[in-house]
């Protein structure tokens, strides 16, 4: 197999995890829209891509698997060996959350979902230090979104990000969040077993 794929040609700027971006969760979700949007089918050609999606340590870490068990790996497998590896513990998780910025092609509840991933695994020490400004900071580069929750000045980081969902789901219309409410669902229970059971307890 080649060990190697062109990102070139591509619409979408292809997800990348590696260096200092060590958020395997964000990737994993972002890379698997993103074959789906550029519809790639085939898994030798998904791999290529997925490797083209690491960069430093990243691609070692999966070309070494990949050595290991003679066969091409699918985006589950990349997923579970880097969430091995880039395991974060609190200090990291709390840097994390300071400098966490919504991606391009990201819906606003995929990102809370990871926001409150890092959030609710925080001590209450950590989690009294980060302000709804941090959470608003994080979102600033969809101005109308920021724009609203920074107008509403809600008092917590689960308040604030329950006003940006509801602009998220007036801006896209009742309709085309109906068709996707089933994969968003999905993809939480998936991804964020956790975050699951808390979006319930807070009435998301």
């Amino acid at each position: 197999m080649k060990m190697s794929s062109n990102r070139e040609g591509r619409k979408i700027p292809l997800p990348i995890i590696g260096g200092n971006n060590k958020n395997v969760k964000a990737w994993y979700i972002l890379m698997k829209n993103w074959l789906k949007m550029e519809k790639v089918t085939d898994d030798e050609e998904k791999f290529q891509f997925i490797l083209a999606g690491t960069v430093e340590e990243a691609t070692q870490i999966v070309s070494d698997k990949f050595v290991e068990a003679n066969r091409i790996l699918n985006l589950e497998e990349c997923r579970d060996i880097l969430l091995e590896r880039y395991h974060l513990n609190e200090d990291e998780r709390f840097r994390e959350l300071k400098t966490l910025l919504i991606m391009p092609n990201e819906s606003v509840r995929e990102f809370n979902d990871r926001y409150l991933d890092y959030y609710c695994q925080l001590s209450t020490d950590n989690k009294a230090k980060l302000s709804v400004y941090d959470y608003e900071n994080s979102i600033r580069s969809r101005t109308d979104i920021y724009e609203k929750v920074a107008y509403e000045e809600a008092k917590t980081i689960e308040a604030a990000c329950k006003i940006a969902e509801k602009v998220e789901r007036i801006k896209l219309g009742s309709r085309s969040i109906q068709k996707g409410r089933k994969f968003n669902n999905n993809n939480i229970q998936n991804n964020y077993p956790f975050i699951s059971r808390y979006r319930s307890n807070q009435n998301f």
